[in-house]
């Protein structure tokens, strides 16, 4: 359920954007494009399922999500060791996440891999010529 709550957040914020710029009709949201953090998702096909879900009846119905995940860095005190993390066992809910550092295996912070950057939208803009006959 994770990924719902972050979803419900991230599409109420874009709707009250879509309504104070205008946009009232649906389907003219193409596409929402989005970087989140892997420490924020336990799984991808639940944040896709969660926007399909959630967007149905909406102005974002019909609209493709383009998801980039950006990791969790290793920030190892022992070695030195900086880089992205693989996120294999990490503890999502952890407030300090930590793993086994891949160069001196010993406990090694996570840092970053978290929240939602990188939002955009790409909307068709409406035509207001109308034919009469």
């Amino acid at each position: 359920m994770h990924e719902y709550s972050l979803m419900e957040r991230v599409l109420e914020a874009v709707l009250k954007d879509l309504k104070a710029r205008g946009i009232h009709e649906a389907g003219r949201v193409k596409e929402l494009s989005m970087r989140v953090g892997a420490l924020e998702l336990h799984s991808e096909e639940s944040f896709i399922q969660a926007f399909q879900a959630l967007t149905k009846g909406t102005l974002l119905e019909g609209a493709e999500l383009k998801l980039e995940v950006f990791p969790a860095d290793y920030d190892c005190k022992s070695c030195g060791h900086k880089g992205p993390c693989k996120d294999e066992g990490v503890d999502h809910h952890d407030p300090t996440p930590a793993a086994e550092c891949p160069k001196c295996g010993k406990v090694a912070l996570l840092s970053g891999g978290r929240g939602v950057e990188d939002l955009s939208l790409l909307v068709e803009e409406s035509c207001s010529c109308h034919k009469k006959h």
